[in-house]
């Protein structure tokens, strides 16, 4: 008799932060994982040497062709033009990757019928100025930036290949996620920065007064919550991914330069206006469904964070690690 094969998922965008790490957990759980990515942020080296790896970018007409031909059971899709900035700076460009080449994607996986098309979303760069905090899904999005817009823009494509095609469209909105393998340079969070620049005894700038917040998230609470959506049919739609929690910059700043025994004042740049002042999300709705919750408190997260950071740097700045409560 023939053995069952395990079940095949793409991973779009899957040399990343999130999605090498989403990865790790698919292998661990038994499944046949491709890789797609143009390394253009992420790293060969995230990649598990248990998925099969395909150098690709997504607008490539090879991406589409390629899951028409090998019908994936689910399709996670993480690859994205992720800099907000030169999102402003070149909206078409960003719609080229955000929305059109989602897109062929999205048509394709329809066509072969994949079982879930899971979009990473964004839930921080939703919010405006207006939004009532933490914020629930069915409040009305103002989005203030070309990348929050073409995020929104496939979350209503979503609602239309559901309705439409019958393709079951989940549309994660993660928090502000940080954590180990998060990239320090482009449009990295303020905690990989921090962390990258205090252990090189580097300067620091904090935009604008840095009382702006956001609702920080760990990477592997992420990576959970994921793992949650591929394994329940019963998950479709938009759900937030957050601890509902709001920190601010300064604090930020302040917890790691304590563990890490960073003394130089910070410098004030100019305020990102493309960007909302206060951010959170309320995952009450995944949270009910899934039985999922955040693990991770904040301090134990930025520990951890800074330890990886550290050892891939080889510094030898002495770490102080609980400085703070945990609860």
């Amino acid at each position: 008799m023939a053995t069952k094969q395990a079940p095949l998922v793409l991973v779009t965008g899957g040399a990343g932060f999130i999605g090498s790490q989403v990865v790790d957990a698919l292998i661990s759980d038994g499944w046949r994982v491709v890789v797609m990515d143009n390394l253009s942020s992420g790293k060969r080296r995230n990649v598990h040497p248990g998925a099969h790896f395909l150098k690709m970018d997504i607008g490539n007409p090879k991406a589409a062709k390629w899951i028409l031909q090998n019908k994936p059971e689910v399709i996670l899709h993480f690859a994205a033009q992720i800099n907000v900035r030169r999102s402003v700076k070149d909206p078409i460009k960003d719609a080229e990757t955000n929305i059109h080449a989602t897109l062929k994607l999205m048509e394709a996986a329809s066509v072969v019928k994949v079982k879930k098309f899971v979009f990473a979303g964004s839930g921080g760069a939703l919010c405006s100025n207006e939004t009532p905090i933490p914020m629930k899904e069915a409040q009305v999005c103002d989005p203030m930036s070309p990348y929050a817009i073409s995020k929104r823009t496939i979350e209503h494509y979503g609602e239309f290949y559901r309705a439409q095609k019958g393709l079951p469209f989940v549309s994660l909105r993660f928090a502000n996620v940080y954590g180990p393998r998060q990239n320090a340079k482009g449009e990295a969070g303020v905690v990989a920065i921090f962390i990258t620049q205090m252990l090189a005894n580097a300067p620091i700038t904090i935009n604008g007064t840095g009382t702006q917040t956001r609702d920080y998230l760990y990477v592997s609470d992420v990576v959970d919550a994921v793992m949650h959506t591929v394994k329940r049919k019963d998950v479709l739609g938009v759900y937030h991914i957050g601890t509902g929690r709001q920190t601010t910059v300064n604090e930020i700043y302040k917890k790691l330069a304590t563990m890490i025994g960073y003394k130089r004042k910070p410098k004030k740049g100019p305020a990102d206006q493309a960007a909302p002042h206060r951010s959170a999300l309320d995952a009450g709705r995944f949270m009910k469904q899934t039985g999922w919750s955040p693990r991770y408190k904040l301090t134990e997260g930025l520990k951890t964070t800074v330890l990886s950071v550290q050892s891939h740097l080889n510094t030898k700045r002495k770490i102080c690690l609980f400085p703070f409560r945990t609860s």
